[in-house]
């Protein structure tokens, strides 16, 4: 990944935004979406064509998406006789004559089985009521899609009774040349103490949140400290406003379940000395 220098130092940002937007979505690179749609579950994964990498990055690309998708899908699947092991998903969708075409077939069976199990269970229960009929609903958001770069988030959203939904974010960013998957230690240069800055950053933020609370007369969050590992779910926005890494946590990682998806965002100009302006 080729970020410029320039572009996020603090103070020169608004003179290039323009130039550096143009250049990072008028790629090649494509992200469009697969909807499959089985009665109470409904999904939208992406398809992923013009990468750099070619047609064979793209099917990979693909693959690693609608991987994710279906791993979210078997959470939900009652019949282990009827999975795949997702370890082999790239080996199992391979022995396909069309990789991509394989892997929504699986997407749109799993979620037929997924759908016949959710009316089984719920005619067990009585539950016949629009309200109380369970459902599953899989999306995507592309937060930078570029030569260099693709990075977005996959949320499942499900309701099998209970007081909430439950919610499940993914994340991947990814080389679209190389297929490499980046974690959020490659975002940054090494050996530079990313990890305690971030820290800091999501300290900021969380208190700052729960002063704004306070302010309001709403109950104040109980979250957890945050610690850092390198391995964190994240995303890496190139939206002009929002430019930067989001770091990203699942309900009940660091804040009460009730609190919900959690994502603190840090802006590239409080990271701009340790950032890794050249990922391969």
């Amino acid at each position: 990944m080729k970020l410029s220098k320039k572009f996020i130092t603090a103070g020169i940002v608004a003179a290039l935004t323009m130039s550096v937007a143009a250049s990072a979505f008028a790629a090649g690179l494509t992200v469009k979406a697969k909807k499959i749609h089985e009665g109470q579950v409904r999904v939208s994964t992406p398809i992923i064509t013009g990468s750099e990498g070619g047609e064979k990055m793209d099917t990979l690309l693909t693959q690693m998406t609608t991987k994710n998708t279906v791993a979210e899908i078997y959470k939900y699947l009652s019949s282990d006789s009827q999975k795949i092991t997702l370890d082999n998903y790239l080996d199992f969708t391979n022995g396909s004559p069309d990789p991509v075409k394989e892997g929504f077939a699986l997407v749109k069976g799993s979620a037929f089985l997924v759908n016949a199990g959710f009316d089984k269970e719920q005619k067990e229960l009585g539950k016949t009521k629009a309200a109380e009929k369970y459902n599953l609903d899989i999306d995507y958001t592309t937060y930078t899609v570029g030569d260099n770069l693709l990075s977005l988030t996959q949320r499942a959203s499900a309701y099998t009774g209970g007081a909430h939904d439950n919610v499940n974010v993914t994340t991947l960013t990814v080389n679209p040349k190389t297929g490499e998957v980046y974690t959020l230690a490659d975002m940054f240069v090494p050996g530079s103490d990313y990890k305690a800055r971030l820290e800091m950053l999501i300290a900021i933020q969380q208190k700052g949140d729960n002063r704004l609370r306070e302010r309001m007369g709403d109950t104040a969050v109980d979250y957890k400290k945050v610690t850092i590992n390198g391995d964190e779910k994240f995303y890496l926005n190139s939206d002009l406003h929002d430019w930067g890494v989001y770091v990203v946590y699942n309900p009940g990682e660091v804040a009460p379940m009730a609190a919900g998806v959690q994502k603190f965002y840090i802006p590239i100009d409080t990271i701009s000395d340790i950032i890794n302006y050249d990922l391969k």
